[in-house]
């Protein structure tokens, strides 16, 4: 019995152990991020490859999103501003990003560092990875 009693007690301090190492990222995130590259999850074929370097090269230049850490973001293409609120989930897998005006979406992190964001998106109907590196 006593044996039953120690094992339920070292079974519930190693899943606490376990969840309090599930850090939450937040704070990597809270930053102005760039475009570094983007990749689709299928092959561009080769005459649209020229078009598609020049897009990411101009998103580049262009493209900023800012997420704060009072859970707002903001992105900036040009003189284009949108605003929002984001949320992660419980084991920073997820970003959930709702728009001033616009859906509620989720988007899947890949990896978030101090020094790279990669995150997963539907754009036209393709899963295209964003590779985001802090703005310089």
């Amino acid at each position: 019995m006593k044996i039953a009693k120690h094992g339920k007690l070292i079974l519930l301090l190693a899943t606490v152990m376990f969840l309090c190492s599930c850090s939450d990222k937040s704070k990597l995130l809270v930053r102005t991020w760039m475009v570094e590259n983007l990749k689709y999850s299928k092959e561009v074929p080769k005459e649209l490859q020229p078009q598609i370097e020049k897009s990411v090269e101009e998103l580049r230049k262009s493209f900023r999103l800012t997420y704060n850490a009072d859970g707002t973001y903001n992105t900036q293409n040009n003189e284009q501003v949108l605003n929002g609120k984001w949320k992660l989930n419980w084991n920073s897998s997820v970003i959930t990003s709702t728009p001033d005006k616009g859906e509620t979406k989720d988007f899947k992190i890949a990896e978030l560092s101090e020094t790279k964001f990669t995150f997963k998106a539907m754009e036209g109907g393709e899963e295209v990875t964003f590779e985001m590196v802090p703005a310089k």
